[in-house]
């Protein structure tokens, strides 16, 4: 959804998903050809970076040389955070992230009704999904004036969509009504799960509902981006501290302080 926002102005040049082995890849070699062609000229780096995604994209790229923003829409991105600030490395000219957000009760509804699920249990997506947001706390932490959530949960339940992204992404990122082709309001999420497959997801099961939502990690998250499911706040302190009892719960757990420790790792590695 948040990418069929953002590519209905016309001052946004959004490619589709670089996802899998061959984005991984993409952004390898655009690192290493950038370091040993010795570009230095950011202008010149930054159109190359950009004709690369537009190569790369699949089915019809986007081409829209007059955008003032470029980029494209991947999940689960943040984790090649560091390549990125090598990638776009003009101090005056920073990249900016947007990192879409919902609540791990709807988003594992979502997954189950896809043909491509990978996912064998709410276990090894749970830990998917604490992964993700424990890398973009620790980007947030790194670049908290270029990082923009966008909260799918809270623009849904805003009275009016405009009220929720004109102060989310719109106002930061200076896109204003003229420059869109279609009102917001009539904007649809094309990866849904009822455009995939025609019919609403089924509810998920009451044993994964109370496995999601006994977690702490899970209700840390939500009592700050998702208060409105009322689930209990986390015991104090138990924030980012290595798990000492054994199971499933100590499990996930350990798996948001081992998502930090990658990050941190990545950030650091020698270029």
């Amino acid at each position: 959804m948040c990418a069929n926002i953002l590519r209905n102005s016309s001052l946004v040049e959004l490619q589709g998903e670089l996802g899998g082995p061959a984005g991984t890849r993409l952004l390898a070699w655009l690192e290493a050809a950038l370091a040993q062609r010795r570009i230095e000229d950011f202008d010149t780096r930054y159109d190359f970076v950009r004709r690369a995604f537009r190569l790369s994209a699949p089915g019809r790229p986007s081409d829209r040389p007059h955008a003032i923003w470029f980029g494209h829409k991947t999940p689960r991105h943040e984790r090649h955070f560091r390549r990125y600030e090598t990638l776009f490395d003009n101090p005056e000219n920073r990249p900016v992230y947007v990192y879409c957000l919902r609540n791990p009760f709807d988003v594992w509804r979502s997954y189950q009704a896809m043909p491509w699920n990978k996912f064998r249990d709410v276990d090894t997506f749970l830990e998917a999904w604490l992964r993700s947001v424990a890398v973009y706390e620790l980007i947030a932490e790194r670049a908290p004036d270029r990082v923009l959530v966008f909260n799918l949960d809270r623009m849904l339940r805003a009275a009016d969509w405009r009220d929720y992204l004109e102060p989310t992404l719109f106002q930061p990122l200076g896109l204003s009504g003229e420059t869109f082709s279609r009102p917001v309001i009539t904007l649809r999420n094309s990866n849904s799960s009822l455009n995939k497959t025609g019919a609403r997801p089924d509810p998920i099961s009451e044993a994964d509902r109370r496995a999601i939502a006994r977690q702490p990690e899970v209700r840390r998250i939500a009592a700050e981006h998702f208060p409105w499911l009322g689930l209990p706040p986390p015991p104090p302190g138990l924030i980012r501290r290595d798990a000492k009892k054994s199971g499933r719960m100590a499990r996930l757990r350990r798996t948001a302080v081992r998502a930090w420790r990658q990050a941190r790792r990545e950030w650091n590695r020698p270029r």
